[in-house]
């Protein structure tokens, strides 16, 4: 594929993925789900209002609450537009229309710096642009979507630096890792991810040869700076406004200590609440928003992935984990891609597992991570089932890649008005939305 036209269809991409996500941003012009928790906040935020940063408050209008639980680095993005366009829900939700779409430009970065094929860079930010998850959470003013950003540009950075190891590299790393922990506290799950992947590699060099303790005792300590204290110091800095106003060091203790009880004390129950399990397959989404428009129409605004892509998604996954191992007992030829698929396999694990082990509810959008690396994996299979010749399939190949391809699009098409909250009738809603019972 030539260069021009590889850029030209990247840009179109993103166009796609910006229209999509700007449409009807806007609707509707109030709290939807969690708003009434980040939006608040960052109103308090763009006035420079010292309660944003205190847990000791009633709402500040009916029905809401401060977000003082999550640290303020997304809060400082939305507040930056509602300072800029005014109070208004397309000011709200700017922030996160932009960096959604920046989650698509990171996926064509990412995916490019492993494989180096133009195919499955464009295939899997085109993917990423079709998902419904990525979509929902790019239209609401919520956390994720930043969170999700940050990820994948520390996931970018460390891959950058393992086929270029520079220490300048190393330090980009530990920036990313502490803008996405100032975004989300789930943000340490990528820096848990760096530090396995750098320890393996660590390791596997080590083996079979004379240790340096001087060299060793050096890198680690240079690691401890750069991936434990510096993601520290920047999450640090992201309360600067709070500092600004006069808080001091005892004030983030204990803001930080009833976070830890409220999430560690959380025995609330919702009905859209789910386990990881269910996010691998699109099975149990979010209800943001209902507007019925009249007794025979509804529009909806559901957290949903994109069903096609979810559950092909999930076949390359679990066929990917199983190619890696045969291919590691089996010691033969390796493809050269192996290794690299290996840490994006390892990664998209990494993002979203742990939740498992969380003591609080959990909802199908702490998966928002994961949807970007599955798709580049997607994007690597289809690409290899329709370059791959086996036997006198080349034809067969290539028609299975571009139906997989052609079933996601036609079922972004449909279920747009769903992610969206445009208006359909409650018929089709009812046959389409809700054939499987737990969509509903």
């Amino acid at each position: 594929m030539k260069l021009k036209h590889s850029q030209l269809i990247f840009i179109a991409i993103l166009l796609f993925a910006f229209l999509t996500r700007i449409y009807r941003l806007h609707v509707p012009e109030r709290y939807i789900f969690d708003e009434v928790y980040h939006v608040i906040t960052a109103k308090l935020m763009a006035a420079n209002d010292p309660r944003a940063f205190e847990w000791w408050h009633g709402p500040i209008e009916p029905n809401t609450a401060i977000d003082w639980l999550h640290p303020p680095l997304a809060k400082y993005t939305q507040a930056f537009f509602i300072r800029l366009l005014g109070d208004n829900s397309f000011a709200w939700r700017l922030s996160s229309a932009l960096f959604g779409v920046g989650i698509i430009w990171l996926v064509y970065q990412l995916a490019q710096k492993l494989f180096c094929n133009q195919k499955i860079s464009l295939l899997a930010a085109f993917l990423a642009s079709l998902d419904g998850l990525l979509l929902t959470q790019s239209r609401i003013a919520m956390n994720d979507i930043h969170v999700t950003f940050f990820i994948i540009l520390t996931l970018l950075w460390y891959f950058s630096y393992r086929l270029d190891p520079r220490d300048k590299r190393l330090i980009l790393v530990g920036l990313g890792a502490g803008l996405s922990i100032s975004s989300k506290w789930s943000g340490l799950f990528v820096l848990i991810a760096v530090c396995l992947l750098e320890s393996a590699r660590i390791i596997k060099a080590l083996i079979g040869k004379k240790i340096d303790w001087e060299e060793l005792i050096q890198q680690g300590l240079l690691r401890v700076l750069i991936l434990g204290l510096l993601p520290f110091v920047i999450y640090i800095l992201s309360y600067s406004q709070m500092f600004l106003q006069g808080k001091g060091w005892d004030h983030l203790r204990q803001m930080h200590q009833q976070t830890w009880y409220y999430q560690t004390h959380l025995e609330a129950t919702h009905p859209y609440q789910s386990q990881p399990w269910q996010w691998f397959l699109n099975l149990k989404p979010v209800w943001f928003h209902v507007d019925y428009v009249s007794q025979d129409t509804i529009a909806n605004t559901y957290a949903i992935g994109n069903s096609i892509l979810f559950w092909t998604g999930a076949v390359t996954i679990i066929w990917s984990v199983l190619f890696i191992v045969f291919k590691k007992l089996s010691k033969g030829n390796q493809i050269k891609q192996l290794k690299y698929l290996n840490w994006l396999i390892i990664a998209y694990f990494i993002v979203w597992l742990p939740w498992q082990l969380s003591p609080r509810i959990m909802f199908f959008y702490h998966y928002t991570p994961a949807v970007p690396l599955m798709s580049i994996v997607l994007a690597f299979w289809l690409i290899k089932l329709w370059s791959t010749e086996l036997g006198q399939k080349l034809r067969c190949n290539k028609i299975i890649a571009l139906l997989v391809i052609l079933a996601i699009l036609t079922n972004f098409i449909i279920w747009y008005p769903q992610w969206t909250a445009i208006p359909v009738p409650k018929k089709f809603a009812q046959n389409i939305y809700y054939l499987i019972p737990s969509w509903k």
